[in-house]
């Protein structure tokens, strides 16, 4: 049996290579790709960003289990599984031994595993742009929630889990006022989770559809840069709505001047929780002054700890009803067209695209 996966070999163009499935080892898994998200990584690799030797695209994704390798009756989290199972995996694996591992930030981990370089490299499977995906036996997996979808469950992988650990990171706690500079996925998972642990949430963007889903996903205010064109008037309007200033600033619109937005507009002592800005090579001029005087706490947040998985898809299964997660991927296509999905991505024609392997 044969199956296919995406490969960026340049800015603005991709390929797909076709090779044999392959067995599961001892305590992995292979698994059928149902549904794969362009997240934001995805984008900058798109934009030629990263990998300068071409990238394997995709790591958010849900998908069946096709077959399990010997020893595995159950998910890491001891929840019994079996071919046919929905599962989403967690798209790289942790060493569990060194300092950050060790002190309970496995996101930090000095030894992770990520995919290969390139599809050539046995077994061939390691990225979600693809028809199947091959789980490591050290790698975390997770059954999905029978009351989650895979057009929902996909977007745990990454987008939520990461903003679920950033605001962990960051003390989002009861009362506190959250700014979050950017309504695409991971600002719109980052808003449903701040507003059940009773946070005031501030949603700033430029486009209409993001800023409508904002206030379905729990932002008390939104902020409209068509209206408020500069620095200056956002950040006015932001005190305006704050009477003061906000607590917690989060950045996941990932442009470098937002992080000098977000350092201006949270208040003195407060917490700047930087997400978005992952492109090397893309700087802004600071003043370091600004951090020193204002006393700030800057987190920087890149992947999280693999049991924050799990934690999303508790989060998930409770609370499916009461957010418009059906409508955050807002188009489909399948996994032939990605070049498609991945250039309306880049000009934010749509929120958040979802790729149909199985339709390839």
């Amino acid at each position: 049996m044969k199956g296919k996966i995406a490969f960026i070999p340049q800015a603005h163009k991709i390929a797909f290579h076709e090779y044999d499935l392959p067995d599961p080892p001892v305590g992995g898994v292979v698994a059928e790709v149902t549904q794969t998200n362009v997240c934001g990584s995805e984008v900058h690799m798109w934009k030629g960003e990263f990998g300068r030797r071409g990238i394997m695209p995709g790591h958010e994704m849900s998908g069946r289990i096709l077959a399990l390798g010997k020893g595995v009756t159950a998910d890491t989290a001891g929840a019994t599984v079996k071919t046919g199972d929905r599962i989403a995996p967690v798209y790289y694996s942790v060493c569990n031994k060194c300092v950050n591992c060790v002190a309970g930030n496995q996101a930090a981990c000095t030894a992770k595993i990520l995919g290969a370089r390139h599809p050539d490299e046995p077994p061939h499977f390691t990225a979600t742009f693809a028809t199947h995906y091959f789980v490591r036996p050290e790698q975390h997996f997770y059954r999905v929630p029978d009351n989650v979808p895979d057009l929902i469950a996909s977007s745990a992988n990454c987008a939520m889990s990461q903003v679920y650990w950033s605001l962990d990171r960051g003390r989002l706690s009861y009362g506190e006022t959250l700014v979050v500079l950017g309504a695409g996925g991971l600002g719109l998972h980052a808003m449903a989770i701040a507003k059940e642990r009773g946070a005031r949430v501030i949603a700033i963007d430029g486009v209409g559809l993001r800023l409508d889903q904002a206030k379905r996903f729990g932002a008390d205010e939104v902020v409209d840069m068509r209206q408020y064109t500069d620095l200056e008037a956002r950040d006015k309007r932001v005190r305006e709505l704050c009477h003061g200033w906000p607590d917690v600033v989060l950045e996941v619109a990932g442009v470098p001047d937002a992080f000098v937005e977000a350092m201006r507009m949270v208040r003195n002592g407060g917490r700047l929780i930087e997400v978005g800005n992952i492109s090397p090579g893309q700087t802004v001029p600071i003043a370091p002054s600004q951090v020193t005087f204002k006393s700030l706490e800057i987190i920087g947040v890149a992947a999280y700890p693999p049991h924050y998985l799990k934690k999303s898809l508790d989060f998930l299964t409770l609370h499916i009803k009461k957010y418009p997660y059906h409508e955050m991927c807002d188009a489909t296509f399948p996994l032939m067209r990605a070049a498609e999905a991945l250039d309306k991505s880049e000009r934010r024609e749509i929120t958040r695209a979802g790729l149909l392997p199985q339709q390839a």
